[in-house]
């Protein structure tokens, strides 16, 4: 289902409306020289900013739009047409016609806050659900929980912008029609393979399980990511490592409903818990934090791993006034702590 969205990508209203103009502006441009130089430049300058890419994506839908108006729209003769404006069809044929209501229609898009002529699909998905989308090129997308990409299919590329979250591509191969994922500053540049992709606080997390990839972040040179590998996309520089199978397996347990542990401390394991609930689980004591646990756990349901935790460590936990779990060391009872909630 198609969906026309207006979302975040600006810091304001001005300096969409600012991106939307000169894109559509390089888009007629181009169209109009159609020479191999002057596509080139149009994408070196969109690849200076992931919004950018989305705009021109817009101004293009625009074109198209444009055109099949002017395509089932019956043909008048200048004939046909009284006064001055008998004129019009003398001086512009349909497709000069058809840009000038493409440009217009991008040019006005930053101030009447609509991008509805912009075929752009949002994918979501809620705290505790996980989700796949075949898309119009066959490739598929699966959507671990809390998370939203947008997509749109063009001619000569496939984007897809993750904005929150995470999630898994499968790629339809096609060498004339790259699959481009943006993900923060990072991106992802692949024809047909089967990739993973986090966002995570303070960098972007690739998982390459089939294939390779071209991965940059900004100005930083593009490198490549195959099979087996992941990469950690910070600040300007790509981290690569070596994943076993059993490594590749854990980090997209999450397709079959389950997290992984194999010695992540026990704050690490509880940020991940948290990612499927509404109300969190707390660590209420920094000494437990360090714990290192391991084992496979419903995705959606902690209450396992916290009957886990009691039954291997000395730990319990107590239900929050807010509907979290509180978790403490077993010998740890201060009258503080209990008032938290019931012993569970």
């Amino acid at each position: 289902m198609r969906i026309w969205v207006l979302d975040g990508r600006y810091k304001n209203a001005e300096e969409r409306q600012a991106i939307d103009q000169e894109a559509a502006r390089r888009f007629l441009e181009a169209r109009t020289l159609d020479t191999p130089d002057a596509w080139n430049a149009v994408y070196a300058w969109i690849a200076e900013d992931p919004a950018r890419g989305f705009a021109f994506a817009q101004a293009e839908s625009a074109w198209e739009f444009a055109e099949r108006l002017t395509e089932v729209a019956p043909s008048v003769g200048p004939e046909e047409i009284a006064g001055p404006a008998g004129r019009f069809e003398a001086f512009f044929d349909r497709r000069m016609v058809a840009g000038m209501v493409a440009a217009m229609l991008i040019a006005t898009a930053g101030t009447i806050g609509l991008q509805k002529w912009s075929a752009v699909e949002r994918l979501h998905t809620a705290v505790g659900q996980e989700k796949s989308y075949r898309l119009d090129d066959g490739s598929i997308v699966h959507l671990n929980t809390d998370s939203t990409v947008e997509v749109a299919m063009r001619d000569k590329e496939r984007l897809v912008h993750l904005l929150k979250g995470e999630a898994r591509f499968d790629v339809a191969h096609n060498t004339q029609r790259p699959f481009i994922v943006q993900a923060g500053d990072a991106t992802v540049r692949a024809v047909g393979t089967a990739f993973a992709v986090r966002l995570r606080n303070d960098l972007t997390e690739l998982t390459v399980i089939e294939g390779k990839v071209a991965v940059h972040e900004g100005a930083a040179p593009t490198q490549m990511v195959g099979a087996g590998t992941a990469a950690a996309i910070r600040s300007g520089t790509v981290s690569m490592t070596a994943l076993l199978p059993d490594q590749i397996a854990q980090r997209t347990a999450w397709q079959e409903g389950v997290i992984q542990f194999d010695g992540e401390t026990l704050a690490q394991a509880v940020e991940e818990f948290n990612r499927y609930r509404t109300a969190p689980l707390v660590i209420g004591d920094p000494q437990i934090a360090s714990l290192r646990v391991g084992g496979t756990f419903k995705a959606g349901s902690s209450d396992q791993f916290v009957t886990a935790l009691s039954q291997s460590f000395d730990v319990r936990s107590v239900s929050g006034k807010d509907n979290s779990i509180i978790l403490l060391p077993a010998e740890n009872r201060s009258p503080d702590s209990a008032s938290a909630g019931r012993d569970r």
